[in-house]
């Protein structure tokens, strides 16, 4: 049941990153909330768990903003890896090394994000027809939402962390 704190966050997440921030552009990027967020709690999670999750959400992105269906699903599986590769040290090794997981994580979405797209594509499944990605351009723009996604981090760390003591954890999985 308290689980479904969490989703709730996810999905409202979700909703203000595709429905809210778009209208308050920089340069063409927002903040990639529900990445940031999923980063943050697999970074106090098992993996099974962070990769459930962005699964879940991916599926849920996808449906919201009309993306090939599976394509944000599997392009946040390695930020929960990213997470969760940096468990027990995300904020207890001051603010850079959060900062740089999340970066390496933003990086790391755009960049299967590209892939996909490409071999979609290639493969002639993309709906869109046949558009295809400037990688660099795709990448300069990743670059700046990564930079993004660094500055609201520790905002939402709060309120992941809020929810996680709520919730309550397995410390099998986490390093001291």
């Amino acid at each position: 049941m308290p689980r479904i704190v969490f989703a709730i966050l996810l999905i409202l997440m979700a909703l203000i990153q595709n429905t809210v921030l778009p209208m308050g552009r920089i340069l063409g990027i927002t903040p990639d909330l529900v990445l940031v967020t999923l980063l943050l709690w697999s970074a106090t999670r098992e993996p099974g768990e962070g990769l459930a999750w962005a699964f879940g959400i991916g599926i849920f992105l996808d449906l919201l903003t009309l993306a090939p269906l599976g394509s944000t699903a599997l392009s946040l599986l390695p930020v929960a890896l990213i997470g969760w590769l940096s468990r027990g040290r995300f904020f207890q090794s001051g603010l850079l090394f959060p900062l740089l997981m999340t970066l390496a994580a933003t990086v790391a979405h755009s960049l299967a994000l590209i892939i996909l797209t490409w071999l979609l594509v290639i493969l002639r499944l993309n709906p869109a027809g046949s558009g295809t990605i400037d990688p660099l351009a795709a990448l300069q723009l990743a670059t700046l939402g990564a930079l993004l996604n660094a500055i609201v981090a520790p905002l939402l760390y709060l309120v992941v962390q809020l929810v996680n003591h709520w919730i309550g954890r397995n410390d099998s999985y986490v390093r001291a």
